[in-house]
């Protein structure tokens, strides 16, 4: 039996501010690319002081293996076109910590991808 698991996915720049519109495009274009490859996928924005609008987070179910390592390769992808971009996955592990990491263009941490999907996958494998 497998479970679904939430992550939520928070992105920046620092190319952009967070109202841009072309950021606002370059993150839609990642949660599409994340709907297109995992299926479960939403948004939900939280408002930024001083700012028009707020900051869109992407909420991504993962109820299967194969979903995880989709979101992995987005993720890869999607950071991988600008060493500015940076993404924070949050999410909480089967002992109830709220679990977090981070990972920027610049720098994309195989460690932390490595132990995000054996946390997640654990839970998703559990049910």
């Amino acid at each position: 039996m497998s479970s679904t698991v939430e992550v939520a996915i928070s992105t920046e720049t620092a190319k952009y501010a967070p109202d841009s519109p072309q950021w606002r495009r370059e993150v839609a274009a990642l949660h599409a690319e994340l709907h297109r490859e995992t299926g479960r996928v939403a948004t939900q924005s939280m408002p930024v002081s001083g700012t028009k609008g707020g900051v869109v987070e992407i909420i991504l179910a993962l109820g299967t293996s194969g979903a995880l390592l989709s979101a992995v390769q987005v993720f890869r992808a999607w950071l991988g076109r600008d060493k500015t971009r940076t993404i924070t996955a949050t999410w909480t592990d089967e002992d109830g910590k709220e679990r977090r990491f981070t990972l920027t263009g610049e720098n994309i941490d195989q460690q932390s991808l490595t132990a995000m999907s054996e946390s997640i996958g654990r839970m998703i494998e559990r049910g």
